[in-house]
């Protein structure tokens, strides 16, 4: 059989001289190996592996940014919003947050039960500077009606914060538990807020309140609106007017930056069951009262428990580190020109309870203190 042939490539002669000898077969074949580009291992495996790797999944929209949770807060913007005749205007009556309330489960009555207040002697002096700002509600007055007075007002008045946005509520009274308004400037019964309203970038009051009539179908709106306060940045007590409906309320509130709380409590030690007098608060830098109790003003007489202790229509303060709380305690006469007897206590953040004689009672009052600490 015939040889099968190589093509024959020239190459240099052993020794460096110019005459060239031809290459054979296996030597042609060596030299084309070595002019083919060399390929790693772990290049090959990356190709590989590049080919089976599946795409990351796209970044997820966040649901405030969504334009169905959009669309969907303007459906709920609207089913809140009502003309007001007192305004002639048509007004959104409920707060809104994008970012903190997702609207398709969202809960817009659902009362607040967060907290993040600690026992003021559980936070060290050096994070004392790192209390958070809340603010302090004083009261709530209502200083006109278009139907006259007395008026007998039910509903709620309540706010909401940058914590959870829930309801904190200030006043919360059913139909068959009216309040009886006899005449201008006199204040609502707040019975909270429950925790220090922590810091928001718009801090929300909702009011929805109602005049009772004769019949439930002829129960009237007495006032339902929604007031805005942006963050505070300075220390200050604002009181604001609102007109709405048949009526016009003040609301006065405090800034209060490095916050804490105080919760007072009352206990009768000695004296009769229950308790005719009034409890009412201020701070020593804040001349503005709050009223914690007051049997005659609201006609609530409180009775004591088995420990003795009387249920403050409002208990929380909410006041500065470096401020006092100012106490009077006044106990009433069993006559209607006896004088009422006062005590007037300044409570500092170490004080926990006092003993005082007050007329007929011995009573006990305690305090126990809270920062406002994230």
């Amino acid at each position: 059989m015939p040889e099968e042939e190589h093509p024959v490539v020239a190459s240099q002669a052993p020794g460096g001289g110019g005459a060239t000898l031809p290459r054979t077969g296996m030597e042609n074949d060596a030299a084309e190996e070595m002019q083919r580009p060399i390929k790693r291992p772990a290049e090959d495996d990356a190709e590989g592996l590049d080919a089976k790797r599946p795409k990351p999944p796209p970044s997820p929209i966040k649901w405030w940014e969504d334009k169905a949770t959009t669309l969907l807060i303007g459906v709920r913007q609207e089913q809140a919003t009502l003309y007001d005749p007192k305004r002639r205007s048509f007004h959104c009556c409920r707060g809104f947050e994008r970012d903190v309330c997702e609207p398709a489960v969202f809960d817009h009555e659902e009362e607040s039960t967060a907290r993040i207040a600690r026992p003021l002697d559980t936070i060290p002096d050096s994070k004392l500077d790192q209390l958070r700002l809340a603010l302090n509600v004083i009261h709530v007055k209502v200083l006109a009606s278009d139907v006259g007075f007395p008026v007998r007002v039910y509903g709620t008045v309540l706010m909401r914060d940058g914590l959870d946005f829930k309801c904190i509520y200030l006043f919360q009274r059913d139909r068959d538990n009216c309040q009886v308004i006899s005449s201008p400037g006199e204040m609502l019964a707040l019975t909270g807020p429950n925790r220090g309203p922590f810091e928001a970038t718009t801090f929300y009051f909702e009011i929805n309140l109602k005049i009772r009539g004769e019949e439930q179908i002829m129960d009237r709106i007495f006032c339902r609106t929604l007031i805005g306060q942006d963050y505070p940045l300075d220390q200050w007590t604002k009181k604001k007017q609102i007109s709405s409906w048949l009526s016009t309320l003040e609301f006065a509130y405090r800034s209060v930056h490095y916050a804490v709380e105080a919760t007072v409590g009352i206990s009768i030690l000695r004296g009769p069951r229950k308790f005719y007098g009034s409890l009412v608060a201020c701070t020593s830098e804040d001349s503005n009262e709050m009223v914690l109790y007051d049997s005659e003003r609201w006609g609530a007489v409180a009775t004591y428990a088995a420990d003795g202790s009387v249920a403050l229509i409002r208990p929380l303060v909410v006041l500065r580190e470096d401020e006092d709380l100012v106490l009077k305690v006044s106990s009433f006469g069993r006559g209607r020109r006896a004088k009422p007897k006062t005590n007037v206590l300044t409570v500092e953040h170490g004080d926990r309870s006092f003993n005082i004689r007050q007329g007929r009672y011995k009573l006990q009052v305690t305090i126990s203190w809270s920062g406002i600490l994230w």
